[in-house]
């Protein structure tokens, strides 16, 4: 088996490759030791999988569970994620579902099994009586907020789920929209019948567990370095776990900082404009103009100007403050802006939609 090394583009998989996330990991511990469901929320890049990941196998070798990583990513609709769901759990449970499934293959590109349900299958029954018969499993629905069609059912599955099976513990990890908001709205309360789950929200480092990151990882590995440096790359890459370990990772191949930092930069921007992207989707083009002026900082006025409605401004700031924790507000000057470099450099490219 190959050894992990300090900076490693792999999710980290124990406590001890964590770095300090050490209250958020005895927190989700103490939530999976109560039975509760978890949501792990936070941006792209933050460690949300790690951590999951993390706390999921401390608790199931303890308790002698089993973990199933599911990613969502790319995955739109409820169905979808049900064949995803289904290709992770055991061939003994998918026998029983066999007159549901028109085809099961391996795949040659990835690791992994796809599977694909008969057109008139019912996804809902397939995959509630799935979830039902899994037993003493830790279920990590990795970046669940991908999926915008069939929400509702999904979310019906799962609060019959929850009743029903008390030995499966599901961990969500996302960004605080899509359907992991509706978990926690009351309007959506029968869904997941009154019990959202536990919320652990992962904010970008501190600059100072930034520094502490980046000079413990070059010790380690002998990596010689100016302090300088050091305080370079966190100006440029912010202080988003991945986006630094990347910069690690890069530093330890090239030895050179500028080559490292300009490609981990390039990489960091091109993957917050695809998020960006995303949280745009279905919203109004001026959702995207306010978009752009947050890279400049902007008023709740100069916000409105675009003539985006003050609804939909409203949640907007909520999901980029409160949800990917990207934007603050200067309570001084009451101008909102992005605290994350790379994602105000992803804002700065984003391309306007012209006005008919």
């Amino acid at each position: 088996m190959r050894k992990s090394i300090f900076f490693d583009q792999r999710p980290r998989t124990t406590p001890d490759q964590l770095f300090g996330r050490e209250e958020d990991i005895r927190k989700l511990l103490r939530a999976l030791e109560a039975g509760s469901w978890v949501a792990i929320l936070g941006p792209r890049m933050v460690g949300k999988t790690s951590l999951a990941l993390a706390g999921a196998n401390v608790f199931a070798k303890k308790n002698k569970y089993k973990v199933v990583l599911v990613d969502l990513r790319d995955t739109e609709t409820f169905r979808q994620a049900t064949e995803k769901i289904l290709a992770r759990l055991p061939k003994s449970l998918l026998t029983s579902l066999s007159q549901y499934i028109s085809r099961i293959s391996i795949s040659t590109t990835k690791v992994g099994v796809s599977i694909k349900l008969k057109k008139n299958s019912p996804a809902r029954k397939i995959l509630s009586d799935a979830l039902a018969k899994l037993n003493n499993t830790i279920l990590i629905l990795d970046e669940v907020q991908s999926i915008n069609q069939g929400v509702h059912h999904f979310l019906k599955v799962l609060g019959s789920v929850f009743n029903e099976n008390p030995s499966l513990i599901v961990i969500f990890t996302g960004s605080y929209s899509g359907i992991v908001k509706k978990m926690f709205e009351s309007t959506y309360r029968e869904a997941m019948f009154g019990r959202p789950p536990i919320d652990i929200r992962l904010a970008p480092w501190k600059e100072t567990t930034a520094e502490d990151f980046l000079k413990t990882g070059f010790k380690k590995l002998k990596i010689e370095y100016q302090e300088w440096e050091i305080r370079e790359a966190i100006k440029q890459l912010g202080t988003l776990p991945g986006w630094l370990n990347l910069y690690g990772v890069k530093r330890y191949i090239e030895k050179d900082h500028r080559v490292a930092l300009k490609t981990t930069i390039d990489k960091a921007v091109k993957e917050a404009e695809k998020e960006l992207e995303s949280l745009l989707k279905g919203r109004s083009p001026k959702a995207r103009e306010v978009i752009k002026l947050l890279a400049l900082g902007a008023s709740w006025s100069d916000m409105v100007s675009t003539g985006i409605s003050e609804d939909a401004l409203s949640r907007l700031l909520t999901t980029l403050t409160e949800g990917l924790f990207i934007v603050e507000k200067d309570e001084d000057t009451g101008v909102y802006y992005f605290v994350d470099p790379v994602y105000r450099k992803a804002a700065m490219k984003l391309p306007l939609i012209p006005r008919r």
